[in-house]
């Protein structure tokens, strides 16, 4: 009976955790992107940060919580293998059930500097391009 009434608790708890970390997520941070001129890094630092590192390296927050492996965007090998149509068809339609789309949020122009942020996380150049891709 005490172990059940134990369980009961921690179960209700942990509840409450998983609720807050959601509220907080879910709320947009005050004045981060309301007069529409925040910057590519600020964008970063409110939507993907989280999983993806402040500096892209995939130790995020999130990421140390998970069982799922973030990409390194500072490896020259992982991002030699990535194209920005990648990185671009990714936020925009998100990954599976694991990142969230941001196609309808953001506009074009700032998914592409989000892009370009992703890219300089790494110094090596970018892939060359496929013919007739323009940007």
């Amino acid at each position: 009976m005490l172990l059940t009434d134990c369980l009961s608790r921690l179960r209700y708890q942990w509840f409450l955790v998983v609720l807050m970390v959601l509220v907080v997520e879910a709320s947009p941070v005050f004045g981060a992107e309301s007069q529409g001129t925040s910057s590519p890094q600020s964008r970063y630092g409110l939507r993907c940060a989280s999983c993806h590192g402040a500096s892209g390296k995939g130790d995020g927050w999130r990421a140390k919580l998970s069982w799922l492996k973030m990409p390194n965007f500072s490896d020259s090998a992982y991002m030699q293998t990535r194209s920005d149509d990648d990185f671009l068809i990714a936020i925009k339609q998100g990954r599976k059930s694991v990142m969230p789309a941001y196609g309808l949020e953001l506009p074009e122009r700032e998914i592409k500097d989000l892009v370009a942020l992703i890219r300089s996380f790494d110094k090596a150049p970018a892939p060359p391009k496929p013919a007739g891709t323009a940007r």
